[in-house]
C-alpha cells in the first residue's frame, strides 16, 4: 500500500508541474499575439491630438529646449473613466529612431525605482517635481516606474495599479492600456 501511494504522490507532482509549465506556455503565446510593442507600430507618428481624441487631461506643457531632438512634451491624465485616471508623460519626437537614440537616456533617468528626483541632479529639469510622489513617511519615490517607445512617442508609465479589480501595479500594462486606447482610435 505504501507503494501505491508514493507513486500516487509521483504521479500529483507530475501532473502539478505538468500543468504549470502548460498554464505558462499558453499565456506567453498569447501575449504575443496581443503584444503592441512588437515593432508594427515603429512608424506611427502621434501627436497631442492623439492623446486628445481618447479623452486624454493635459495639464502642462514642458519646454523642451534642452531635451535633444523633442518636438514637444507634456504632462496630463488619462484612465478609462474619471475614477481610474492616472498620471503619464508624453514626450514626441519627430521619429521613432529618434525617440529612441535622443530620448532614450532622458526617459531612463526619470525612471525606475533608482530615478532622478532631484532638479540639481536631473539632466533635463523641466518638470522633474511632476515625477516624484510622496509617501506616507514623507519619502520622494518616483511616479514612473518604467517607459515604452511607441511611434515617436517616449511615454513614462506610472506605477499606480493597472486595475481596481485585480491590483496589479505594473507600469507596462498602464502604458499599454492607455495605448491600446489610442490604436483602438486610430482605427
Amino acid at each position: 500500500m505504501t507503494k501505491f501511494k508514493l507513486l500516487i504522490n509521483k504521479l500529483n507532482i507530475i501532473l502539478a508541474l505538468s500543468f504549470i509549465f502548460f498554464s505558462c506556455s499558453l499565456s506567453e503565446n498569447n501575449n504575443e499575439n496581443d503584444d503592441i510593442f512588437n515593432g508594427d507600430y515603429d512608424n506611427l507618428i502621434l501627436s497631442k491630438k492623439s492623446f486628445d481624441d481618447i479623452g486624454f487631461k493635459f495639464n502642462k506643457e514642458y519646454d523642451v529646449s534642452d531635451l535633444p531632438d523633442a518636438l514637444s512634451a507634456f504632462y496630463g491624465f488619462w484612465g478609462p473613466n474619471s475614477f481610474d485616471r492616472l498620471s503619464y508623460e508624453l514626450r514626441f519626437y519627430p521619429s521613432n529612431q529618434t525617440a529612441k537614440s535622443s530620448g532614450g537616456f532622458y526617459a531612463e533617468e526619470v525612471t525606475g525605482s533608482d530615478a532622478i528626483l532631484k532638479k540639481s541632479e536631473a539632466s533635463w529639469k523641466e518638470g522633474i517635481k511632476d515625477r516624484s510622489g510622496t509617501t506616507f513617511t514623507g519619502t520622494n519615490m518616483p511616479k514612473y516606474l518604467d517607459y515604452v517607445v511607441f511611434g515617436n512617442t517616449i511615454i513614462l508609465c506610472p506605477s499606480e495599479k493597472s486595475s481596481a479589480v485585480t491590483g496589479v501595479s505594473d507600469p507596462i500594462i498602464n502604458c499599454k492600456n492607455l495605448l491600446n486606447e489610442v490604436i483602438k482610435f486610430l482605427e
